[in-house]
């Protein structure tokens, strides 16, 4: 089995967990979510503890799907407890951002305007004219939304302007000679 596979996920005081075969029901009170394990994998939860393991010993794809549920049970887990943020920061003459009721209005430097709609469980928080935060409890979410947006203007690598991720850099190149 895999390491990761091996150790239980550990569960905060505030989450309640029901398990039923294959499926895992998580309950904060505000938040419900549930996950279904692979048909490989048996979940059992003891002690304010999930422990994984693979039903059949003999299959060689078992220790894999154990390791990734136990990934997946743990980010959701962690997401319950404290939601993931991400700061996306946006550079350029004229760039701002603005939320209005789940709808993102960005002004890139197109000719248009770009809205986008936030989905269902995700937040956008402006700290400043040109930081974006995006929170919410799944991982793969917040993610995925922080790259759509950095899809419609990537930082490009001359004036840096552009969307990006607050903190990583941009590998800069250096302009025409005379």
């Amino acid at each position: 089995m895999s390491r990761v596979g091996k150790l239980p996920v550990i569960i905060p005081e505030n989450i309640k967990v029901t398990i039923d075969k294959t499926v895992i029901t998580f309950d904060t009170g505000k938040i419900k979510k549930t996950y279904q394990v692979n048909s490989l994998v048996k979940a059992e939860f003891i002690d304010k503890k999930i422990k994984l393991s693979a039903v059949a010993k003999d299959d060689s794809t078992a220790p894999m799907f154990v390791g990734m549920d136990r990934s997946n049970i743990k980010n959701l887990v962690a997401g319950l407890n404290i939601p993931f943020k991400t700061t996306l920061e946006i550079n350029g003459v004229g760039y701002k951002a603005a939320v209005d009721k789940g709808i993102l209005t960005l002004t890139l430097g197109y000719s248009h305007e770009i809205f986008y709609g936030l989905p269902e469980g995700i937040t956008a928080v402006f700290e400043k004219p040109n930081l974006v935060i995006i929170s919410g409890d799944d991982k793969v979410l917040v993610g995925q939304v922080a790259a759509e947006i950095i899809s419609f203007r990537k930082p490009e690598p001359y004036k840096g302007k552009g969307v990006k991720v607050s903190g990583k850099s941009i590998l800069r190149k250096e302009g025409k000679k005379k």
